[in-house]
C-alpha cells in the first residue's frame, strides 16, 4: 500500500513540476466553480456590489498565489542551474589544479633528475675548455656537447612552457563549453 502511495506520490510530484500553470489554473477555476455555485444557489437574495466583491475576492488571491507560484519554480529552476553550473566550474578548476600539479611534478622531476646532471656536464665542459683551448679538435667537440645542453635545456622548458599553454587551452575550452551549454538552456 506503501509503495502504490508512493508510485502515486511521485507522479503527481512530476505532474506539478511539469505542468504547474495548468494545475494552478485547475485549482482556481474549481474554486470559482464552487464559489459561482455557492453564489447561484443565493441568488434569490438581494446582494450589493460590496457581495459580489467579497465572494470572489478570494479569487484573486488565488491568481496572486498562482503567479508567485510560477516565480518561485523560475527561481528555483535558476537556481539549481547555477549551482550546477557552479559545480561544473569547480570540477574544471579541480582538473586544472591536477594537471598544473602534475606539470610542477614532472618539471621538478626533470630539473632534479636531468638538470642537476646537465649543469656538471656543462661545468666539466667549461674546465675542459679553459684546460684545452689551444687544441681546436677538443674545442670542437667541447662545442658540439655545449650545444646539446643547450637543446636539451631549451626542450625542457618548452615541455613545461607547452603544458602550460595545454592546460589553459583545455581550461578555456571547458568553459566556453559550459558557457555555450547555459546559453542554449
Amino acid at each position: 500500500m506503501n509503495n502504490f502511495l508512493a508510485s502515486i506520490w511521485a507522479k503527481l510530484k512530476i505532474l506539478f513540476d511539469r505542468y504547474p500553470i495548468i494545475i494552478t489554473g485547475v485549482v482556481i477555476y474549481l474554486y470559482y466553480l464552487a464559489t459561482s455555485l455557492d453564489f447561484f444557489k443565493h441568488s434569490a437574495e438581494k446582494h450589493s456590489f460590496f457581495d459580489y466583491i467579497f465572494q470572489f475576492d478570494s479569487l484573486f488571491f488565488l491568481w496572486l498565489a498562482a503567479l508567485a507560484y510560477v516565480q518561485l519554480r523560475k527561481a528555483r529552476t535558476s537556481l539549481t542551474d547555477e549551482r550546477r553550473r557552479e559545480h561544473e566550474i569547480e570540477r574544471i578548476l579541480i582538473e586544472q589544479h591536477i594537471s598544473q600539479q602534475l606539470i610542477d611534478d614532472l618539471t621538478k622531476l626533470l630539473q632534479d633528475n636531468v638538470n642537476n646532471p646537465l649543469a656538471v656536464i656543462s661545468l666539466t665542459s667549461q674546465e675542459l675548455r679553459r684546460k684545452f683551448e689551444r687544441d681546436e679538435d677538443m674545442v670542437r667537440w667541447l662545442d658540439r656537447i655545449d650545444g646539446s645542453l643547450a637543446r636539451i635545456s631549451n626542450t625542457i622548458r618548452d615541455v613545461q612552457a607547452y603544458e602550460s599553454r595545454k592546460l589553459l587551452e583545455l581550461t578555456a575550452q571547458a568553459l566556453a563549453k559550459n558557457e555555450k551549454q547555459q546559453s542554449s538552456q
